[in-house]
C-alpha cells in the first residue's frame, strides 16, 4: 500500500471508529482522559512541533530529548511524518487559496469542505526542494522511514495493556486530535474574523484561539507565518507560545515584532 492509503486507513479507524467506541463501549472516565490526552498531544506534537517548529522553523528545542518527544507526539496524531506534513503545509502558505493550495476550502461546496475535514484532499506533488532542510536531517529521515513501524508499535503497546487503553488511548484520543486539526485547516478559513489583510480568508477565532493553544489566531499566523507567536495581544491567549518559550532555545525564538 502507498503512504497515502496507509494514513487514510488509520485516520479512518479513528474518525469513524471513535464514535463506535463511544456508542458501544461508553466510559465517562476514559472519555475525559482521552480528551485531556488529545489536548496535550495534538498541541505539543502538531502545533508546537510540526507547525511552528518543523514547518515554519520559528524555534528550536533546548535539547534532543525535547526534539525526540515532539517527533513522537507529532507522529501519533496520524497526520503523516514531518516531511510529508510540512511539505503540504508549506504549499498551503506559498499558494494560499489558489489551485496549487492542497486544502483550499473557503469557496468550495459543502461536500468538498466535509471531505477536506476528513483529510480527503486532492492528490498533490511536493517538490523535494520544498522540504530539503528536512530530508537532509537525520532525525526527520528516521521518523519518516520508520513512521508506520513506530505507530504500529505504539498501537500494539496500548492494546497489550488493555483493549480499553487502545480504544480510548488511541482511537478516541486521535479522533479528537484529528478534528481539532481539521478545525484549523478547514474551519479557520471559514469561521471567525480578520484583523489583518492577508489576501486570503484566514480568520481569527476566539473559541479555537483559547482552546487550541493559539492556533485559532489563524489570521495572525497568515499575516506573519515566520513567528512562533500566534497571539499578539493580551486578550489573544496563546498557550503554545508559552510552551515554546519553556521548551525552546531563547536565541532561536522568532518574535512577531522582530
Amino acid at each position: 500500500m502507498t503512504w497515502n492509503i496507509k494514513i487514510k486507513l488509520i485516520q479512518g479507524l479513528c474518525f469513524f471508529g471513535g464514535p463506535i467506541v463511544l456508542l458501544l463501549n461508553f466510559n465517562l472516565e476514559y472519555l475525559l482522559y482521552s480528551m485531556l490526552a488529545s489536548w496535550f498531544i495534538v498541541h505539543l506534537g502538531v502545533s508546537c512541533g510540526l507547525h511552528r517548529g518543523f514547518s515554519h522553523r520559528t524555534w528550536e528545542p533546548r535539547n534532543k530529548i525535547i526534539l525526540v518527544s515532539l517527533h513522537f507526539l507529532s507522529l501519533i496524531n496520524v497526520v503523516g511524518s514531518s516531511i510529508t506534513w510540512c511539505g503540504t503545509h508549506r504549499l498551503h502558505h506559498r499558494f494560499s487559496e489558489t489551485d496549487k493550495d492542497p486544502h483550499w476550502s473557503s469557496n468550495k461546496p459543502l461536500w468538498t469542505k466535509i471531505k477536506y475535514w476528513f483529510n480527503y484532499w486532492p492528490a498533490h506533488n511536493v517538490s523535494p526542494k520544498t522540504v530539503k532542510d528536512l530530508t537532509r536531517n537525520s532525525m526527520h529521515k528516521f521518523f519518516h522511514r520508520n513512521y508506520f513501524k513506530i505507530l504500529l508499535a505504539y498501537m500494539l503497546v496500548l492494546l497489550a495493556i488493555s483493549p480499553n487503553m487502545f480504544m480510548y488511548g488511541f482511537v478516541v484520543t486521535t479522533m479528537f486530535s484529528l478534528h481539532t486539526i481539521s478545525w484549523i485547516t478547514v474551519g479557520a478559513h471559514i469561521f471567525g474574523h480578520q484583523d489583518n489583510d492577508t489576501g486570503d480568508s484566514a480568520k481569527n477565532t476566539y473559541v479555537m484561539g483559547y482552546f487550541s493553544w493559539g492556533e485559532g489566531w489563524h489570521n495572525n499566523h497568515h499575516a506573519k507565518p515566520g513567528t512562533y507567536e500566534f497571539g499578539w495581544h493580551w486578550y489573544q491567549l496563546d498557550l503554545g507560545k508559552w510552551a515554546i518559550r519553556l521548551l525552546g532555545k531563547p536565541e532561536s525564538l522568532r518574535h512577531y515584532k522582530d
